[in-house]
């Protein structure tokens, strides 16, 4: 028998509405960790002057103690920023994931009793081949392969996604302070993403061309 994929324009453009809105979410929610800064300045201000003090107390100790518990508060902070961004960006990809397998999904239900929860990227590659689109040559797949790397490195930690991402991209890996590079691989030093805000070096265009990339898909 014989079947086809049929991506007609209108559900193209719902996808590509889809894809659009995680920057609309990101571009909306980021602004919560604009002032990380302030904030950590204030918390650490808050118990300094809280503190039930008393003739005896010794002013500068209970200083470096609010000022040592505002650092933490900041580093706190930035790993939450950081997670944001690495969080929308793994959404991105699971959007366009899932696009795919419930586009596939439903085409062949046109010809086959498929159960729905069945399906995987890799099953869906195949399928596709088999029906004349080699995914990994479209324009996009580059892009769209980094992005794969780098969710699965997020989910995972160091490991074999984290190798493939290091080759793909390599200043991910570079750590910049004060205009100084700082080679050492954080991500090697931890082995985990989502604890530390230093492991990944990802940047919000990063986002904005992994958004472009699925699009163009």
């Amino acid at each position: 028998m014989q079947t086809q994929l049929y991506f007609w324009k209108p559900l193209m453009e719902r996808h590509k509405k889809d894809l659009s809105m995680v920057k609309d979410y990101y571009d909306r929610t980021k602004g919560q960790f604009g002032t990380i800064e302030q904030e950590a300045t204030e918390y650490s201000n808050s118990l300094f002057n809280a503190f039930p003090g008393g003739e005896d107390t010794d002013v500068a100790s209970v200083a470096e103690w609010a000022t040592e518990k505002g650092i933490e508060m900041y580093e706190t902070l930035t790993i939450m920023k950081s997670n944001h961004l690495l969080m929308t960006i793994s959404m991105l990809y699971h959007i366009w994931e899932q696009q795919l397998i419930r586009f596939t999904i439903n085409e062949l239900q046109n010809n086959f009793t498929i159960d729905k929860k069945a399906g995987t990227f890799d099953e869906v590659q195949k399928l596709f081949k088999l029906h004349g689109v080699d995914i990994i040559t479209t324009k996009s797949w580059g892009k769209i392969r980094e992005l794969k790397a780098l969710v699965n490195t997020v989910k995972h930690g160091d490991g074999d996604s984290a190798d493939r991402l290091r080759k793909i991209r390599p200043d991910f890996f570079v750590l910049e302070i004060m205009g100084r590079i700082d080679k050492t691989d954080i991500l090697d030093l931890h082995g985990a993403v989502l604890l530390d805000a230093y492991s990944l070096q990802v940047k919000e265009d990063d986002l904005y061309d992994y958004i472009r990339a699925t699009k163009e898909f």
